[in-house]
């Protein structure tokens, strides 16, 4: 384990998911990453380059699923999700947890990453509706058109807006590459600075797990 890594979860965590589930989200989020990784790449072997796109592909939807099936059993824990598609997000003590894939190395921790360049739309869109006031920036990768992608973001945005109080967005970031596995994995929150950009708030370097052995999974509909 590295040794800025701390062995029970930082207090930002204990303040945001509580004492009860604190501690099993500190080691849960990085096995369900990691999960994900290794159920990619044992499913569909390709080459390193190929594998690697699908890992840093905003919809690439197994770590919303093994994050929803790791995390979904807490106490106090609810799914959200709506009918075919790929995104299913675990909404825990008013945080919603939503993956990123922010980098291929573990030299790099997610609060050296700049914010924004590489959100998806959802991500996006839940922090316009649910995070800090802020201004785009210019150096934000655009967005391809995809209506599929903007309809399901659209829904499920929508099944989050009917929640009270109005939920707070925590970002599960993680680098990885598919002939190493999991390398890093993060719990964040992102603030807004003076100038209307966007800042990592706070950033919580997780222990990473084990190897793990992918069993086939199901994804959850309602």
């Amino acid at each position: 384990m590295r040794p800025d890594v701390l062995v029970g979860p930082s207090e930002w965590v204990v303040e945001q998911f509580g004492d009860k589930v604190a501690a099993e989200i500190w080691t849960r989020v990085p096995e369900a990453l990691s999960t994900a990784i290794e159920r990619e790449v044992n499913a569909r072997p390709a080459t390193a380059q190929a594998a690697e796109r699908v890992l840093a592909n905003p919809r690439w939807p197994l770590p919303y699923e093994e994050l929803v099936l790791f995390l979904g059993t807490l106490p106090g824990a609810e799914i959200i999700s709506v009918p075919k598609s790929v995104y299913q997000l675990v909404l825990i003590n008013g945080h919603v947890l939503v993956p990123w894939c922010y980098g291929q190395s573990a030299r790099v921790s997610m609060g050296d990453a700049e914010v924004g360049r590489s959100f998806g739309r959802l991500v996006r869109e839940l922090l316009r509706r649910f995070g800090p006031p802020w201004r785009r920036s210019q150096t934000e990768s655009p967005l391809p058109l995809d209506a599929v992608d903007e309809r399901e973001v659209a829904k499920i945005c929508a099944a989050i807006c009917r929640i009270e109080p109005r939920p707070d967005v925590v970002v599960a970031g993680y680098a990885g590459a598919p002939n190493l596995g999991l390398l890093r994995a993060c719990l964040g929150e992102i603030k807004s600075t003076d100038n209307g950009t966007l800042n990592w708030n706070h950033v919580a370097d997780l222990p990473l797990p084990p190897p793990v052995i992918p069993r086939p999974r199901r994804m959850h509909f309602p």
